[in-house]
């Protein structure tokens, strides 16, 4: 099965179970690379519908302080694109049949030559790529590559992201339409950011079904899944996972997890 109808699968089974998805960022390499698997496997016995495994890199503009100091504790350590190559290798290995996408930024994906890459990651076993500073349009090449290759890409779009531009990303997103609700970087609030609720429900009515609507940046409590749940097909949690994995390692990250999961049922 190629990466988009991996997805699109668990998107459906979360549906059926009346269910938003849960999709479980891993930094890869953090602390260390068996950390990374730890934290991965507890994220998914405690019921993750996918996995988003982060790359660390030295200049994280999307990322807030909780990612960005975890991913150069990571790099001093070794990390990269190959330790997440490494990860998603490791994960299959071990008979995970999960989704799993790998976010980076473009720089890591392009210096070693696109093909090069994209071809390593979906022989690892990635289902699909989330290239935040990536547009949509932006790279035909790099779309045709990940297409050919059964790769999904998922594009991100924002509160300030034009009523046009979302129908592109839309048209063009082959695994799952990424909305990050909030103007700024990735973190932890202890709030949903103002019009998020709004803003999910009305992407997710332009995609109208095309493909799976999920929001990320800023979620990281029961009560904030809860609430927003209806009106997304899936919600992504990174850096309250990360801080898990600093606090308690993976048993504090698999119990956040599963709390996170029990939230996001239907009611």
């Amino acid at each position: 099965m190629n990466g988009p109808a991996r997805i699109r699968r668990a998107f459906d089974a979360a549906a059926a179970d009346a269910r938003t998805a849960l999709i479980a960022y891993i930094l890869a390499g953090y602390p260390t690379e068996a950390d990374g698997l730890a934290a991965a496997e507890a994220a998914l016995a405690a019921g993750a519908d996918l996995l988003e495994v982060g790359v660390p890199f030295s200049d994280p503009l999307a990322d807030g302080p909780t990612i960005a100091d975890a991913g150069r504790v990571a790099l001093a350590a070794g990390g990269g694109l190959p330790s997440a190559q490494r990860l998603v290798t490791s994960l299959r290995g071990r008979g995970h049949t999960t989704p799993i996408l790998v976010m980076s930024y473009l720089n890591p994906l392009i210096a070693a030559g696109e093909g090069q890459t994209l071809r390593a990651l979906r022989t690892a076993g990635a289902d699909g790529l989330i290239v935040p500073d990536l547009p949509a349009g932006a790279s035909p090449r790099l779309e045709r590559l990940a297409a050919s290759l059964g790769l999904a890409v998922c594009f991100l779009v924002a509160p300030n992201t034009s009523r046009a531009r979302i129908e592109a990303a839309a048209n063009a997103t082959t695994g799952f339409l990424y909305v990050v609700p909030l103007l700024g970087v990735t973190g932890a609030r202890d709030t949903i950011a103002t019009g998020a609720r709004q803003l999910v429900a009305s992407v997710r009515e332009l995609a109208a079904g095309r493909v799976p609507v999920a929001a990320g940046f800023g979620l990281s409590t029961p009560a904030q899944v809860a609430a927003l749940a209806p009106a997304a097909d899936g919600l992504i949690i990174g850096s309250a996972l990360v801080a898990a994995m600093r606090d308690g390692g993976h048993q504090r990250l698999g119990a956040l997890v599963r709390s996170l999961v029990a939230a996001a049922v239907h009611r």
